[in-house]
């Protein structure tokens, strides 16, 4: 007997996505049409080339002469972005000092979109290829992204084109997740996924690409700029969390900021944190170890940020695609609800509720279910190999 449409979890998500869709769309048209004046991290992308273009590169990582740059850049600024990359994020932005903030910030989100799509196509089975790009681009998290001109769609496309290729062309796969270290805490657990496959190219190739880098931003600027990250990360990252309730932590989405944000003391946080993120690297292992390769990168992208610190709303696109994969295995009611409340819960954060948006908890719960199918895999190709 035929399920009708109406009882199939995967017509109502196809119904959640498509109005999800309407509204991006909806505030897509807005945007272009209001020209609303929004408080954006991508005044922070725009404002780094220029600071280093006008004043010492090395003061960059200096908060007071930022911030004074920042506010003289931007009249009635009273805020800051503080520097927090690597130097080699300079070399793929400088461009951006080139371009008004309004047609620089069209052409990063149109980039942006236009590389998650093409990625979205390669990595995506034929039959799954639509569905995967428009759950990607209707997601709130792109939403988010697409609001604040966040990083989250090349971070993603990254991914996905590393993935799409590593099967026939590792070279390439190593040269796309090489270029991933621009962003390097979504970049820690790839070595170790690679290790366990003994995918000796693409890590080779990754390497390169990585030293490559390196060596051209100690071309361009100073060596001393790599210094300068090392000794201040640290130090912003630990007055980030110990400034608990000054700051809004919700929009972080790892295991340290959720509960920094309960009010659990930091040092406990950062020991929850440390935990998982061994938890996380040890079922990553495993799975790329035994189970098959769709699988195991499902573990791995719905992984990748609980196993860090710092992570953010605008980076769980990578989460709508584990979804995907997850789903093309067939999707039951539980799970329908889990995909959902995963999908959905970054609306929270443009509501009053913001507070209650504790994306850990629904994230771990994805990742402890992508883990299983992921160990029922391995555990029927060993069945499969004692027949």
């Amino acid at each position: 007997m035929p399920v009708r449409a109406t009882t199939n979890p995967l017509f109502f998500a196809a119904a959640v996505v498509t109005l999800c869709l309407c509204l991006n769309a909806a505030v897509a048209v807005w945007a272009l049409w209001s020209h609303p004046a929004l408080n954006s991290d991508f005044m922070a992308f725009w404002s780094f080339p220029r600071f280093a273009s006008a004043e010492n590169v090395i003061g960059i990582y200096n908060a007071p002469t930022l911030q004074a740059f920042q506010q003289t850049l931007y009249p009635g600024f009273h805020s800051f972005y503080p520097f927090l990359y690597p130097p080699t994020w300079l070399l793929t932005t400088f461009w951006l000092k080139d371009f008004g903030f309004a047609t620089a910030q069209t052409i990063w989100t149109l980039a942006g979109l236009a590389a998650l799509a093409a990625a979205g196509w390669r990595f995506f089975p034929p039959g799954w290829r639509a569905v995967g790009i428009v759950a990607m681009l209707a997601s709130p998290a792109a939403l988010l992204n697409g609001a604040t001109g966040e990083t989250g769609f090349f971070s993603t496309a990254l991914l996905l084109a590393g993935f799409a290729a590593l099967p026939r062309r590792p070279v390439l796969a190593g040269i796309a997740f090489g270029l991933l270290t621009l962003k390097p805490q979504l970049d820690v657990l790839i070595p170790l996924f690679l290790l366990a496959r003994v995918e000796w190219r693409p890590i080779a190739a990754a390497g390169l690409t990585a030293l490559a880098l390196i060596a051209l931003s100690c071309w361009f600027f100073p060596p001393a700029l790599w210094r300068e990250w090392a000794q201040t990360l640290p130090a912003y990252q630990a007055g980030y969390f110990a400034a608990g309730g000054k700051l809004n932590l919700n929009i972080i989405i790892t295991v340290a900021a959720n509960l920094v944000t309960l009010g659990v003391g930091v040092k406990t946080a950062w020991a929850a944190q440390a935990l998982t993120s061994l938890a996380v690297a040890f079922a990553v292992f495993f799975a790329a170890r035994r189970a098959e390769e769709k699988l195991a990168v499902t573990v791995l992208f719905t992984g990748i940020c609980l196993a860090v610190p710092h992570a953010y709303a605008y980076d769980s696109i990578i989460l709508t695609a584990a979804l995907v994969l997850a789903a093309e295995s067939g999707m039951t009611w539980p799970f329908a609800a889990l995909a959902l409340l995963i999908y959905l819960a970054p609306f929270l954060l443009l509501t009053p509720a913001q507070h209650w948006f504790l994306y850990a908890l629904p994230e771990a719960v994805l990742f402890g279910v992508a883990v299983c199918l992921a160990s029922r895999s391995s555990f029927r190709s060993d069945l499969d190999f004692l027949e």
